[in-house]
């Protein structure tokens, strides 16, 4: 065995010989030694795969460039597509601006509901009062 002597490798997809060996990604979760097609068709397939994403939401497969990203306010990860952004915009937007309880528009200021109240939103001054003196 010299220094620079290569044997035959094994590829580890189609099984045929080859005198040049390629590492796979380790993303491709595949072992062993690949042969050049194996290796570039298993690119293609990932590349393709990269730029097809499904929204986060309602699950419809799309490119990426077609995806928006969501609010950090949101905290949400993932993409959506522009209906549900659409949809989780409006809904963000009436969280801010009507009480969760009474649905009255909030003015300047504003109170968060504690945990126990199970309230989403944020409500005015009269319904803390009264979440308050009910439950505490």
């Amino acid at each position: 065995m010299g220094l620079f002597s290569k044997k035959p490798v094994i590829c580890n997809i189609c099984k045929k010989e080859t005198a040049h060996k390629n590492k796979p990604k380790s993303e491709w979760k595949i072992e062993g030694p690949l042969c050049a097609d194996c290796y570039v068709e298993q690119m293609k397939i990932f590349h393709e795969q990269s730029l097809r994403q499904k929204c986060v939401t309602c699950g419809i497969e799309k490119d990426v460039p077609d995806l928006w990203e969501p609010r950090y306010q949101w905290d949400m990860t993932g993409l959506l597509c522009k209906t549900c952004f659409d949809k989780k915009d409006i809904d963000f937007k009436n969280k801010k601006s009507f009480c969760a309880s009474c649905k009255k528009p909030l003015g300047m200021i504003r109170y968060n509901p504690k945990k126990k109240w199970v309230l989403d939103g944020q409500i005015c001054r009269t319904c803390w009062d009264k979440y308050k003196a009910e439950i505490g």
